[in-house]
């Protein structure tokens, strides 16, 4: 039987997709039938009985809107007055670790996330995007780390300052974590002690230990350790295979527990035992991502190989005082 109720998620900055994973099963299990909010989609005619608020400002859309309101601060990028943005909302409450309404942080389940593992690399890795704040000495040591070969760094824009990178998509990631027994977390100085990060829950579920700057685990995190620099110590520590094994449980124990509790809060009632089909459908939409992932990086990498092409051709035809076309037409003629 579907859910009568209806859950709108805007996100109108940008939607991370492994707190959406989470954000769905929540609400869905509390009744919901949930959708991704947008200006331009069928469903934007309808009015939703919740609206659940993630990234980004909603100015003015939502200021008719009666139904009740989560809003998840967790990335601590704005300073936003919600009650302005939903002044008629019949309940709006701010879902943040610090001064919400709600203390807590986003919905997480373990059982989307958690692989098993048989042996751990015990090179760290980085997963995160090349941040742009140069003089930050967290940054500065991590970049040093990387460049000495000591951890192996994946995500985009660090060709900026000569770092060769990929990206990886969200089934990629959280493969690379499970094979890895710690991995460095770096934030942006005002989110430090303020919000989380994906990787500061999704690592230790895996056993993957996090090395992190020091302020940003006031709250007793499991797997989280707190730094005072990115030395060369903290990259050659060692974690057991049994520390890590140890790690994934306690972890999986705290985030079972905490998912439980913001239901709670939130007035939500979530069934005792979460519904393995469901489990399944989420893991398969991790792969169907990783698929659509890869599918735009090997269209993206044909249309940098043609453009290549294409700019040889016409370096070739400058040089001939040729037109590109009559070349392109000369290799199309029959060989006589």
């Amino acid at each position: 039987m579907m859910p009568n109720r209806s859950c709108a998620v805007v996100s109108t900055d940008y939607l991370d997709k492994d707190v959406y994973l989470n954000i769905e099963l929540f609400y869905t299990l509390a009744g919901y039938r949930v959708f991704v909010w947008s200006p331009s989609a069928a469903s934007a005619s309808r009015t939703p009985d919740l609206i659940v608020m993630l990234r980004g400002d909603p100015g003015k859309a939502w200021v008719d809107y009666r139904g009740p309101v989560h809003v998840y601060d967790y990335v601590k990028e704005l300073d936003i007055d919600w009650s302005d943005r939903f002044p008629h909302a019949i309940r709006l409450e701010r879902i943040s670790l610090e001064g919400g309404d709600v203390t807590g942080y986003l919905p997480v389940f373990p059982e989307i996330w958690r692989r098993s593992f048989s042996r751990k690399n015990s090179r760290p890795v980085h997963l995160s995007n090349y941040k742009p704040m140069p003089a930050d000495t967290f940054q500065t040591d991590l970049v040093s780390l990387i460049q000495q070969g000591r951890v192996r760094v994946f995500g985009g824009r660090w060709q900026r300052i000569g770092v060769p990178s990929r990206s990886l998509s969200y089934w990629q990631a959280n493969r690379l974590i499970a094979a890895s027994s710690c991995c460095f977390g770096l934030m942006y100085p005002y989110q430090r002690g303020r919000s989380l990060s994906g990787r500061m829950w999704q690592a230790p579920i895996n056993g993957c230990f996090v090395i992190s700057e020091a302020g940003t685990n006031p709250y007793t995190l499991p797997g989280l350790i707190e730094v005072e620099s990115f030395g060369p110590q903290e990259a050659d520590r060692q974690f057991s295979l049994e520390e890590c094994r140890r790690l994934s449980e306690q972890a999986s124990v705290f985030w079972r527990n905490h998912t439980t509790d913001l239901a709670r809060q939130l007035d939500l009632s979530l069934p005792p035992q979460l519904p393995v089909a469901m489990i399944q459908a989420q893991r398969r939409t991790l792969v169907r991502w990783h698929l659509e992932f890869v599918w735009d990086q090997t269209l993206s990498s044909l249309q940098g190989a043609l453009q290549k092409q294409r700019l040889r051709v016409t370096g070739a035809a400058r040089r001939l005082h040729l037109h590109p076309r009559q070349i392109a037409a000369a290799w199309r003629r029959p060989h006589q």
